[in-house]
């Protein structure tokens, strides 16, 4: 939960992002009828580096989040998406209370959209490195 935590307050203290969704960031499953356009957060992979003696008090921790940006026309999916970015470089230090190392960008996902729902979508991953206690 430390790295969503870490991108959903990147993401809210980005104006481009919330000129966009406001506060509609949300963590897991989107509450049913929610407005669009939004951004959904989900941890799709994480890994501990645990030391040798499993002595550390604490624990480096890579965690892929993957970021979807749900909208209503495929225009503004493109524009949310690129307003996703968080701008250029690594950003680090006390971030939402997490020590973060780094978080960077990583894979772009594909274009989805329902005909049915005229929903479209596609997500953006970050990788978060932060320490946690061990």
């Amino acid at each position: 939960m430390s790295a969503i935590k870490v991108i959903r307050a990147l993401l809210l203290a980005d104006a481009a992002v919330t000129a966009i969704v406001g506060q509609r960031v949300f963590a897991g499953i989107v509450p049913q009828g929610s407005a669009l356009p939004l951004l959904q957060l989900s941890e799709v992979s994480r890994v501990e580096r645990l030391t040798t003696g499993l002595t550390e008090s604490t624990v480096l921790v890579t965690t892929r989040v993957q970021v979807t940006a749900l909208t209503k026309t495929y225009g503004s999916q493109k524009a949310l998406l690129q307003a996703a970015r968080l701008g250029a470089g690594a950003h680090t230090g006390v971030i939402a209370g997490v020590p973060v190392r780094a978080v960077t960008r990583d894979l772009v996902g594909p274009d989805m959209s329902d005909p049915e729902t005229e929903i479209y979508e596609q997500s953006r991953d970050f990788k978060v490195i932060f320490t946690e206690p061990n």
